[in-house]
């Protein structure tokens, strides 16, 4: 391992680089680098402060510092400063190091050299630079241009006699020098204490170009199983040393199982993944997150080969599930990628064996089920941070089971031309508005398509997305997420500008006008029997899995909601595509075992669904927070119910 040699202060007179105090480090080659420690100062003459925990930066006057910041240089790579901040006291133990042990918080700059000593600082590879706002303490990132009272100085620290401080400068020298050599990169950083190599991990990961970036990321994508002392034994003694390293292994070796040909229609993503239902776990800053840029970046080099697949959730919705597909396929869904947890209603059947016909990939969602997990947000990001077969699609559309995609006839009623159309313009995430459908006063369910049992009654702002899918790591219901970007090219399927693009800002769930060239008929309030199996379920409102099934809900207002518009008119504009969508669904239940599979998915429906309706008359009586006109009206549709059930 390179070392270092201590010649101690070379000066310790305030002012520029030449006078700060320097050591000699030595490289793997024998080459010797100055390494120069300092302190940041402003032109308030307060110092410039890392907060190792959030990464924030700050100035304060030298006694009121809660961290020691310095600022290491290397002759070796001009224009380059690292920030190291500590409680000061560099350990001399070598077990301090070990995996999550002790580490300091790490921040690049960039340094550009102005008159008399004073330098203009930035976030390395940012535009912007750094200003000390005076009397305030707060760091700002956004000024374009500078004035002298920007600017800063280095004043000069004689370095601690530790070997650590040494080897790390020594070692992180190593790492300047071969930031476009990958592989080499590698070692250097395995060079590093243990409890380091998180920590330099993202900062790499934000140094390295984008080519060399993607080129480290592909050495993970390895056969884990090597023999020891090869190139993946070393990326897996790296993952081994991140805080939650086995989830991103995980997710390296199933891209390598993917690209040498193995795919697997019928998965699982369990308990080991309920992680990925609290969105807290999958931001940046993180420690789930740790090293999760790698494979991010892993799953960006792969060229998808076919135009667009269909993820979604569910949960005992079997009745609706062969019509859902026969819609989607006919608007140009290629494949469908389906999440399903806790089901009752003996769909899990019906989907095996769509999945062994290759109809579709069925992932099996059942986990441990912790409180307040998000179900549907576990699976969108286990599909766009874990699962292989889905980067095979160029775009990946976001829907529920009921909710189907509607373009205009001026495409035939297919997608993939539009998305074309705004790719070519820029876009990276398409929105289309909903269109909300209602009960055409339906009392209970019979088969037959949606389109010809409901109707549309209004548009509505609320929005779904169809996304470029390997350039996010996530998504929520309405639109794609990302750890390392939160504006991106976003337009709505008529070609406007959706919202700012800031996947940040909850307004962009929403349409600034519905959209024309394609919308989603959100079948929401389907028949009283469809109404309340749908809250039987469970709603996906962070309050938990529901194991036993019984009528949950969680606002009253559900209630109102359907009343009013149990017999509201409307248009039914999907019948356009009936054709087309009976004769797919007939193909479907000739695969083998489908009919078979229905037919009990429905059965099931039946004998279950009665007892939660009694449920939900039986709530008239306790809830009083329900206006006595709807409860009313509620009861009078259970009692018509009754009757078209039980006609005797």
């Amino acid at each position: 391992m390179a070392g270092s040699t201590y010649n101690g202060a070379l000066n310790s007179g305030k002012g520029g680089v030449d006078e700060m105090a320097s050591f000699q480090c030595r490289l793997s080659d024998g080459e010797r680098v100055t390494c120069t420690i300092s302190h940041v100062v402003t032109d308030h003459q307060t110092h410039l402060m890392l907060d190792p925990q959030t990464s924030g930066l700050s100035h304060h006057a030298a006694e009121l510092m809660s961290f020691e910041t310095l600022a290491f240089t290397w002759s070796s790579f001009p224009g380059f400063a690292l920030l190291v901040a500590s409680d000061g006291s560099w350990p001399e133990e070598e077990a301090a190091t070990r995996k999550e042990g002790w580490s300091p918080g790490f921040a690049p700059l960039a340094v550009i050299a102005m008159s008399e000593g004073k330098y203009a600082l930035k976030p390395y590879g940012a535009p912007c630079f750094l200003t000390a706002e005076n009397g305030t303490g707060r760091i700002h990132h956004d000024r374009s241009v500078i004035a002298d009272w920007e600017l800063f100085r280095f004043d000069s620290e004689e370095p601690a006699k530790t070997s650590l401080i040494g080897d790390f400068a020594s070692s992180f020298a190593e790492l300047l020098r071969h930031l476009s050599e990958p592989s080499v990169l590698l070692s250097a950083l395995l060079s590093m204490p243990p409890s380091f190599q998180p920590s330099l991990l993202e900062l790499l990961c934000e140094m390295l170009t984008p080519s060399a970036l993607a080129e480290l990321a592909s050495i993970f994508v390895t056969d884990f199983e090597a023999t020891s002392g090869s190139t993946s034994h070393r990326c897996e003694r790296l993952l081994a040393a991140l805080p939650q390293g086995s989830w991103l292994r995980d997710g390296f070796r199933r891209l390598h199982e993917w690209r040498t040909g193995q795919s697997f229609s019928i998965q699982r993503a369990g308990a080991q993944y309920d992680f990925l239902g609290f969105q807290e776990n999958t931001k940046k800053g993180s420690a789930y997150c740790v090293g999760a840029r790698l494979l991010s970046e892993a799953r960006r080099t792969i060229k998808p080969t076919k135009t667009l697949a269909l993820l979604a959730t569910a949960r005992d919705e079997g009745v609706y599930l062969l019509e859902w597909i026969a819609h989607h396929r006919r608007i140009g869904v290629e494949q469908f990628f389906i999440y399903t947890n806790d089901l009752t209603d003996g769909s899990d059947l019906l989907l095996r064996r769509l999945a062994e016909a290759g109809e579709i990939v069925w992932i099996n969602n059942s986990g441990a089920s912790p409180v307040k997990i998000n179900m549907q947000d576990k699976a969108y990001n286990h599909a766009l941070m874990v699962l292989p077969e889905i980067l095979d699609y160029r775009w990946c559309l976001v829907v529920d089971l009921d909710e189907m995609v509607l373009p205009d006839a001026s495409v035939d009623y297919c997608l993939p031309p539009l998305l074309a159309a705004r790719e070519r313009e820029g876009a990276e995430a398409v929105a289309m508005s909903w269109r909300v459908y209602t009960s055409n006063g339906h009392l209970a369910w019979a088969p037959g398509l949606s389109a010809a049992r409901f109707v549309e009654t209004e548009s509505h702002p609320l929005i779904k997305t169809a996304f470029r899918t390997h350039l996010f790591s996530g998504a929520s219901a309405h639109h794609p997420t990302s750890r390392e970007r939160a504006v991106v090219p976003y337009m709505t399927i008529d070609g406007e500008s959706q919202k700012t693009g800031n996947l940040s800002d909850h307004d962009v769930n929403f349409a600034a006008r519905p959209t024309s060239n394609a919308s989603v008929c959100h079948y929401h309030v389907r028949s009283l029997e469809e109404y309340v199996w749908k809250f039987a379920r469970g709603e996906n409102d962070n309050s938990g899995v529901l194991k036993t099934k019984h009528f949950r809900y969680n606002n009253p207002g559900i209630f109102e909601l359907f009343t009013s518009r149990f017999d509201t008119g409307g248009v039914q504009p999907g019948l356009v595509l009936a054709e087309d969508i009976n004769r797919e669904t007939r193909r479907l239940l000739r695969l083998p075992g489908v009919a078979e599979a229905s037919k009990e998915v429905a059965q099931r429906f039946r004998t279950q669904v009665g007892a939660f309706v009694e449920q939900s008359a039986q709530i008239m009586k306790q809830d009083d927070r329900i206006a006595l006109d709807v409860r009313e009206r509620w009861c009078a549709l259970v009692d018509e119910w009754r009757h078209l059930s039980r006609p005797d």
